[in-house]
């Protein structure tokens, strides 16, 4: 891996362990709406990829369209069921650890698909927002990983934010999803990758791939 000149964190399965809520919620707007998922459909098929985009691919899987109005509906009903239960959600393994390693000066923030209230939800409830005044999320982007877009709008955050003369090149990323490896490889990104929601193997895209993020130094 080369010099790290800036820091682009994944936030759901990646730092606090939200996706088991957020197909849980998923599930249960789809039923509302007589979707049901044909059999065998799991969690992992939607992992990485953000509610706008899932809501697509399920009424796709049962082929049924869907307009652009009702997906934003859809996407208002399932955050509100989540942020009911938002308060049980846990920080992984090292996270806070992690966090409080950071190099001084090193420039950091959040890239990622999840919607701005529901990250902020679990960020305020663990004392972090603080560590994230601005970041960006689903609401901010139209594509959905694996596409770059998320992480390039992360980047030019930082830029914005006074880190000029930032490159892709030495942006390190923290992903949990091969769709997230995939992303940042596309943006020409470095990414580190951690076990909480795919086994290894199906992560080995990744510059580096880690059990636990306690694993993790930035020496």
């Amino acid at each position: 891996m080369t010099e790290i000149r800036s820091v682009l964190f994944d936030f759901d399965g990646l730092l606090a362990n939200t996706e088991p809520l957020h197909f849980e919620t998923f599930l249960k707007v789809l039923a509302e709406n007589d979707v049901r998922l044909p059999p065998g459909t799991e969690q992992s098929d939607f992992t990485g990829i953000h509610d706008r985009a899932s809501f697509r691919k399920a009424f796709r899987k049962v082929g049924r369209s869907i307009e652009p109005g009702m997906v934003e509906e859809l996407v208002d009903r399932k955050s509100t069921l989540y942020l009911e239960d938002a308060g049980k959600i846990e920080l992984f393994e090292g996270v806070r650890e992690l966090l409080d390693s950071i190099p001084a000066g090193l420039p950091y923030t959040i890239a990622s698909g999840g919607r701005r209230m529901d990250i902020l939800a679990v960020l305020r409830r663990h004392g972090l927002a603080e560590r994230f005044p601005a970041f960006v999320c689903g609401d901010d982007v139209d594509k959905s990983k694996p596409d770059p877009e998320c992480f390039l709008k992360g980047l030019e955050l930082l830029r914005e934010d006074g880190a000029g003369g930032l490159d892709p090149g030495s942006c390190l990323t923290f992903e949990d999803s091969f769709r997230g490896i995939e992303a940042a490889k596309s943006a020409g990104m470095q990414c580190v990758a951690v076990t909480h929601s795919y086994a290894a193997a199906e992560l080995s895209k990744a510059d580096r791939v880690l059990d636990s993020l306690l694993e993790w130094s930035w020496d």
